[in-house]
């Protein structure tokens, strides 16, 4: 059977340029917090903009990031990533030519986590305590899924650490969780999720 010479011309132009790239894109969207909150957020050398904030970044390996503020220490580490799942599509459709394509754009590397937070320490030789806020929110975001799949099935370690710090009666404790994970289903955004529950709660 004989095609037109169009057809197999677009089907050769959508091969080339990566199934990975095509679905996914060659950036993701992060978002960058910390405590205290203003500091200014670099990716392999470009700023970003300060925190907190949701910004596309150009996907690819060994990027670094950097969280800075006056009066704090600078944190420094580097973006965690994956291989984006789709590549594996992409080697079977695209074949040598289409993987090629994802590995120099970048589209095979995937983000994870998406969502970063950083406490800075203070630059001062004496620092300050960790306040329960700051404990919270640490709590929140470091361990996310964790935490809302303990809330879901009724407790767990890091539910108790937060509930602990919310100061709430052991009689009160499975009301509270309930109350959470309500909280936590309406909220997907740890951060956002951890500033109410300090607010409802009145932390200090």
């Amino acid at each position: 059977m004989n095609y037109p010479l169009s057809l197999v011309l677009a089907a050769i132009a959508l091969l080339s340029s990566g199934c990975a790239s095509i679905v996914s894109g060659t950036d993701q969207k992060l978002t960058f917090n910390s405590e205290p909150e203003e500091a200014t957020v670099t990716v392999s050398g470009r700023v970003l903009g300060k925190t907190p904030l949701t910004v596309p970044v150009d996907r690819g390996s060994n990027q670094s990031i950097t969280f800075e503020k006056e009066g704090y220490k600078t944190y420094t580490a580097q973006l965690s990533t994956t291989t984006n799942p789709w590549f594996f599509g992409n080697i079977v459709l695209g074949g040598l030519l289409g993987s090629t394509t994802d590995g120099v754009s970048g589209a095979i590397h995937e983000f994870s986590p998406d969502q970063y937070f950083v406490t800075l320490k203070p630059d001062t030789p004496s620092g300050i305590s960790t306040s329960k806020p700051r404990q919270i929110k640490e709590i929140i975001i470091a361990f996310s899924g964790e935490f809302r799949h303990q809330l879901a099935s009724g407790g767990g370690e890091k539910v108790d650490s937060v509930i602990q710090l919310l100061d709430i009666k052991a009689s009160e404790k499975d009301t509270t969780i309930r109350a959470l994970n309500q909280l936590a289903l309406a909220e997907d955004n740890d951060l956002e999720l951890a500033k109410t529950i300090i607010e409802v709660y009145n932390v200090q």
